[in-house]
């Protein structure tokens, strides 16, 4: 049974990504206009996704009301991406790394991502300035300042402050959110992190039946003075705690369930 729902959800996957590819290849050639509408374009490949690989989303709080700013977030891996896609309309901001991948980085690229070079001082102000311009544009960024993905287990990494120096310098908003992943009958995690592989990892993801996220937006924030380490150290703290009530519930639920199985 397992390795028919693998089948098929490659042989879905094979189609939903030359659909999407085609269409958002057309709509992403032009201006801001075209980075507006391919950010759409990207939702629609994230609620795609996320159908195929059966990934239930539950949403605490209102994403639609968030009109053009910074989105930040915990990290834990590719399927962050496709959820948070799959919610906001949104300008991703990958490690130029990622653009020489096999397919996947030219595929990426259709979706006008401002791709991040922290190796060079001047990218990294092209960088600065290219994010500036989005906002101003009211184009949502997705930012993970963690810089890598994690597990998870040990809570969130320190953040870097480089991406919240814009929002720093500016008025846009940032909206801190939470990606939580509910643990897997099998006990492994969700997360791609550290040195693992990634086609052993998608090829175990394929294999679950279902995997259960929750996304808790949070209240926007501005910077209101602080400078881009005192936010970042600021909206670090704020995430660290929301992120360890979450856990905490998640783990008194678990704990009630196995107790009433124990009647």
């Amino acid at each position: 049974m397992m390795m028919l729902r693998r089948v098929f959800k490659l042989l879905a996957i094979c189609i939903w990504l030359p659909l999407t590819g085609f269409f958002s290849f057309f709509v992403h050639i032009g201006g801001w206009g075209a980075i507006r509408r391919v950010t759409y374009c990207s939702r629609m490949w994230g609620r795609g996704f996320i159908k195929i690989l059966n990934v239930k989303v539950k949403i605490i709080g209102d994403p639609d009301s968030f009109k053009g700013g910074m989105i930040v977030s915990n990290h834990m891996g590719y399927l962050d991406i496709l959820v948070h896609g799959a919610i906001f309309p949104i300008r991703f901001t990958p490690k130029i790394d990622i653009k020489n991948w096999p397919i996947l980085g030219w595929y990426l690229g259709i979706s006008r991502p401002l791709w991040i070079d922290r190796r060079s001082k001047q990218k990294s102000i092209d960088a600065f300035e290219q994010i500036m311009d989005t906002m101003k544009h009211g184009i949502p960024l997705l930012v993970y300042p963690e810089g890598t993905s994690t597990d998870g287990e040990n809570g969130i990494r320190t953040f870097k402050s480089t991406p919240f120096q814009a929002i720093a310098e500016s008025d846009y908003p940032l909206l801190p959110i939470i990606t939580y992943y509910e643990p897997m009958e099998d006990g492994l995690p969700v997360a791609w992190f550290g040195d693992m592989t990634l086609m052993p990892h998608l090829w175990r993801i394929l294999g679950y039946k279902s995997i259960n996220v929750e996304v808790h937006i949070l209240h926007p924030i501005k910077a209101e003075g602080r400078s881009r380490k005192e936010l970042a150290e600021y909206v670090h703290n704020l995430l660290e705690k929301e992120y360890w009530n979450i856990k905490k519930r998640q783990h008194e639920k678990v704990k009630m369930q196995d107790t009433a199985l124990a009647f």
